[in-house]
């Protein structure tokens, strides 16, 4: 029997890197869906393969999860500062459609295999560094909560159904596909392809505040592993994992690596301080290892 898997989000950044490697490394049947309100066609239109098929339509429409072995479920409003601003809208997608497919497993009673897209902003400014998944939770943002929200939905419903999740909870994710200069709600717009995208046009980097703030940025080759074995997992799970490269670079060095064009703005609210992996929990059980350093991939871009 073929594996069939469901890619929500499946046109933006991550979705569809997700959708290259399942593509690459195995032979399941793989539906995705996307309202493409941050994602785009353009980022899945070289997926011509028979064994991928695009549903454009918002995930609240599914009705039926059963034909389904696995979820990988990253839809989402994915951005810090609008969700500030836009708050109903971003409880809209990023809490009540992940609510949706569990409802919808509680309601047919069956249970596939749900990864879901979390995010390291639940630590705000954590106290330990590099940061473990016992971390304490922090939310410095809504977008931050409402990726809390779902977290916890997942372990609290599981004490009563027999859920079977995995969170992964992403750093800084960047590499193809990750900034669209036409959506500036663009998912996981990463500072990376940011600076890389007003360097290539001629504008000066903008850095936040003193550039000081340090960043674990991993690559979306390294996210896209992860979820897959996340998905493998012989065990039900029901844990999160941090899934970030393990080391940092602030935001000002960042600009350097790219350009000695550089502009200071103010510092944002709501961002955190730092942000640094602890993945040990991560290469243990999952067996899984990062493999792109930020250095050879903007060595490979700035060529």
């Amino acid at each position: 029997m073929p594996t069939n898997v469901l890619i929500t989000g499946v046109a933006g950044f991550i979705g569809s890197n997700v959708l290259d490697y399942l593509l690459q490394h195995t032979d399941w049947t793989i539906t995705g869906i996307d309202n493409l309100s941050t994602g785009s066609k353009a980022n899945i239109a070289h997926a011509s393969d028979a064994r991928f098929r695009f549903v454009q339509g918002d995930v609240r429409s599914i009705s039926s999860l059963k034909e389904y072995k696995i979820i990988f479920h990253l839809a989402a409003l994915p951005r810090i500062q609008p969700s500030f601003e836009l708050v109903s809208e971003h409880i809209a997608e990023n809490l009540l459609v992940g609510v949706h497919l569990i409802e919808i497993m509680i309601r047919e009673n069956y249970y596939p295999r749900l990864v879901y897209s979390g995010s390291s902003a639940i630590y705000g400014t954590p106290t330990m560094i590099p940061t473990p998944e016992h971390e304490r939770v922090d939310c410095l943002s809504p977008y931050a909560f409402q990726k809390y929200e779902v977290e916890r939905y997942l372990e609290l419903l599981s004490t009563r159904y027999p859920l079977d999740y995995v969170t992964l909870r992403y750093f800084n994710p960047y590499g193809p596909r990750s900034f669209n200069p036409a959506n500036k709600f663009n998912a996981y717009s990463s500072v990376v392809g940011i600076f890389l995208n007003r360097h290539k046009n001629g504008q000066p980097l903008l850095v936040t505040g003193d550039g000081s703030q340090q960043r674990d940025f991993i690559h979306v080759a390294d996210l896209a592993k992860a979820n897959y074995l996340a998905a493998i997992h012989p065990d039900r799970l029901n844990m999160a994992f941090n899934i970030g490269y393990g080391a940092t670079v602030s935001v000002l060095d960042l600009a350097k690596m790219i350009s000695s064009d550089i502009e200071f703005i103010a510092k944002r609210e709501g961002e955190a301080e730092i942000t640094f992996a602890d993945n040990s929990k991560a290469r243990t059980i999952l067996k899984w290892e990062p493999s792109v350093p930020i250095t050879d991939y903007l060595k490979s871009e700035l060529q």
